[in-house]
């Protein structure tokens, strides 16, 4: 079984050319979704969450997502 690849856009759902407003749209968006603190229940909630904050880091960041 493989995998896709996933990349920060992939992860915050947004567009390669999507300005930081979007991004930190979609980011509040999913945040609210997915924080361990709203899903008590929910095993992965943290995981998810590390993923949406990491992705956010880079993409918020202008050097960071240039790299990226």
């Amino acid at each position: 079984m493989s995998k896709k690849f996933r990349t920060h856009y992939d992860n915050l759902g947004v567009t390669r050319t999507a300005d930081i407003a979007v991004i930190k749209a979609a980011y509040k968006a999913l945040a609210k979704k997915y924080h361990p603190d709203i899903n008590p229940d929910n095993p992965n909630a943290q995981k998810i969450m590390q993923i949406i904050n990491k992705a956010y880091e880079v993409l918020s960041d202008p050097i960071k997502r240039a790299e990226h």
